[in-house]
Order: C-alpha cells, then structure tokens, then sequence
C-alpha cells in the first residue's frame, strides 16, 4: 500500500474540467477542496522527508477517509499535521491542506528529482512545504504526556476530546469525534488517551507556548479552545461552567491571549459568561444552514436545542461580542449528503449562500434575533423537513454576522474549520 493511490477519479482530466466549469473560483480553492473530498497518500519516501515536521495531532476529528488500523506503515504518527502547496504548472499562491489520509485518492504526495511534490497519475501539480515543529513540541509533562498533546500547532486545545451526543441517535452524521478518540487509544501510539485535560497541564503548556511565540517575534497568540458538548455535566459540572474554568484560567496567564472558543448556540446569558471570562470570538457549530438538513445531520443539537433556538443565540451572541465576532462554521459539502441532501450545487448553494449584509465576506457567521435592529426577518412556508407536513423556515438578514464561502462545485463532507497556523516550512 505504500506507493499505491487509485481511484475511479483518477484522470487529470476531472480537475481541469473543475478549474473550467468553474472559471471564477479560484485554482488552489477548487485543488483544496478536492484534495479534502478525496483525500491524499503519502509515498515512502514523502514519509521520510516528514521527519521532523509538525506531526498531525488528530486533535478533535481524524479527517482521514481509513480508520488508523489501516496505516500500516504508522502514518498516523509520520504523517504532518498540514502541509502547503504552491507554484507548479499552474502557478499556484501557497495554500495550506489539512491532512486527509486516503489509499486510494487519486493524490499522492512524493519525492520527484528531489523535490516534495503533489502528484496525480504521475503528473505533477505543485510542489509541497510542511511545517516544521515548534520548540515545545519537544517537553513532555512529569507523567510523560507530550506538550503537543495538550496544545496542537501552537494553537488548538480539545479540552474535552468526546462528545456526550452519543450514538446513532444524537452524534451528528458527519463527526467522527467520538470514534477519533476510541481509535486513538486503541492504537497506543498516543500518550493522552483521557477524555479531559486538567487545567493545570492546560495553562502550563499554554504559558510555553506563548513562550515560544515570543522568542520568534510572533506577537499577540491566540488559541483556539474547542471539546464535545456536555448535555448534562462532566465533573459534576454544567457546560457552562466546565469550560468557564479553562477559559479564565488561560486568558489570566501572563501572555493574555486571545481566545476563540467553539461550543454549542446557548441563550445569552451564558454567552455572556464566556464573554467575561476571556473570550474574544465566539463559533457555534451549525454545520448545514438548512432547516431540514440540519434537523437530519444533526439530530442531538436538532433535539435538544433545535433550528430556531440556534440561530436566534447566534444574533444574540453579536450584540455580546459585536460584528464580526461571532461564526456558525458550516461543514461544507455536507448540504448534497445521501439520502437527503440537495440534487443539485444550484440547490445547495442557494440553501447555504449567507443572507446577510455588511458583514465580512467568508461565509462562517449567521443570524441575529427578530428583536435586534441589525436583523430582519422573512418567514416562508416549506414543506420540506423530514418527518412534517410543514414547518416555517425563517431567514434572517443580519449585519455583524459572517460566513466562509466555498466553492460551488460537488464535494464529500470536509470540514472547514481548521485554520491553518503560521509556520516555519522545510
């Protein structure tokens, strides 16, 4: 399996005939989202020129398309946490690709005339940079656990690495979460393996970090906290102020960082809370804008918050934190899923385009309340949510809010939530 990616999708033909399809959206989006969909391989000698890169971290979704009992060569613990590609034959701007592990994608990343390159069929489409890895990836807490295993990239934090909407019935379709972590400790190649990292170890490898960020002129850090939804308590404590602890612990630290912090859409008043502790911008997971899709992809938020609720906390949620502030991170692709989802990329996009105004141009922010004068509503009928004669779809316009585009053509679900770091690359 080591050199070997094949697919029914192989032929070079069926990205250019994206990149002509779709003249507007740019080369490295369309790539991206391909190399996303299908995912990519690693040859072994792309293995062994990742040695010493940032390492990928599997720190929330495994976003690979195999379960790591498939890597038989240990990619899992070889592969790098993202790479970048640029220049080639189609001068491509540098863009950065999470890694999405798959045997048999058309993609292979190799060493060609001594150059780490992205291939298809042989052919060659760009060349290839990875990270490579901070200083602290190298200390370990006193119990042996690797800093990097509490703090990924410099950046990202999974406080609590499962998720209580547990099993067919709540977990959401496309989240991995859950089987992410079970496979993590099946494998044994992975130090942490507990659901919850203590906020000591949390705020110590935190303070190294910015450490770290310092000593390269990086300026003010952020970081990114993150962890499955709490439905009742963890620790014989509430959602809210589980989380509440961590973040104040870390913007209290000497760095003050700026924290952006991922949870489910809650009322205001807890939204608030999370404000006064420290957080400065706030994304709730909505996944699909569509009434119907998200009670199907969703069924635990669908259950125990619902559509209505979601969105109207996220416009609460702007007049906290302000414009701009707040995002619903969309998972894309996700609105065209079988059996239920969209027939055609007209109909999806038009379901997921953001109505909304003033607001910055990616498409990862939503709504607002009908109350708040930043926001106007338009109900209209549809009969169209799974289980219903008919329900009301209410579209909100609102101004504070924005959201990632993405590019208008056929895709697997991928996330889009990761944020690719700055790094030094090979």
């Amino acid at each position: 399996m080591g050199n070997i990616s094949t697919t029914n999708e192989s032929d070079p033909e069926v990205l250019e005939s994206y990149f002509t399809k779709y003249p507007d959206v740019p080369k490295e989006t369309i790539l991206k989202q391909h190399l996303l969909s299908l995912g990519h391989w690693f040859s072994d000698a792309a293995l062994q020129a990742a040695a010493g890169a940032l390492v990928k971290s599997y720190r929330l979704f495994s976003y690979d398309l195999v379960p790591m009992s498939e890597l038989k060569r240990g990619e899992h613990r070889r592969v790098p946490e993202h790479f970048v590609l640029l220049n080639g034959p189609y001068g491509m701007r540098p863009v950065s690709i999470q890694t999405s592990l798959s045997p048999y994608s058309p993609y292979l990343v190799d060493v060609v005339d001594g150059r780490l390159v992205l291939t298809t069929e042989g052919r060659v489409l760009a060349e290839v940079r990875f990270p490579k890895t901070p200083d602290y990836y190298a200390k370990s807490l006193p119990d042996g656990t690797p800093y990097h295993e509490i703090v990924a990239f410099g950046a990202f934090i999974t406080i609590f690495r499962n998720c209580q909407y547990w099993g067919a019935r709540e977990e959401c379709k496309f989240c991995d979460i859950n089987e992410n972590a079970r496979q993590m400790k099946l494998s044994r190649d992975f130090t942490l393996t507990a659901p919850v990292k203590s906020v000591a170890d949390v705020v110590r490898v935190c303070k190294e970090v910015a450490s770290d960020a310092r000593k390269h002129g990086a300026g003010t850090h952020g970081f990114v906290l993150s962890g499955g939804t709490i439905t009742k308590t963890l620790h014989g404590k509430t959602e809210a102020d589980f989380y509440e602890e961590y973040i104040r612990a870390i913007k209290e630290g000497a760095s003050k960082p700026r924290i952006t912090f991922e949870v489910n859409a809650r009322p205001r008043e807890e939204v608030a809370r999370y404000k006064a502790a420290g957080v400065d911008n706030i994304h709730f997971n909505m996944e699909v804008w569509d009434r119907r899709l998200f009670e199907w992809i969703n069924p635990g938020k669908a259950e125990r918050i619902g559509w209505d609720n979601w969105v109207r906390w996220m416009c609460d949620a702007v007049e906290v934190f302000g414009p701009g502030a707040v995002q619903p991170s969309f998972v894309s692709g996700v609105e065209m899923a079988r059996p239920h989802g969209f027939q055609s990329v007209a109909e999806a996009v038009k379901s997921s385009s953001a109505r909304s105004s003033g607001g910055a141009s990616r498409r990862r922010r939503s709504a607002r309340k009908p109350s708040s004068r930043r926001c106007r509503w338009n109900s209209t009928s549809s009969s169209r949510a799974i289980g219903m004669s008919s329900t009301k779809s209410i579209a909100p316009t609102c101004r504070g809010l924005a959201g990632e585009s993405r590019a208008s053509f056929p895709s697997a679900a991928c996330s889009v939530r990761f944020t690719a770091p700055t790094a030094t690359m090979f």
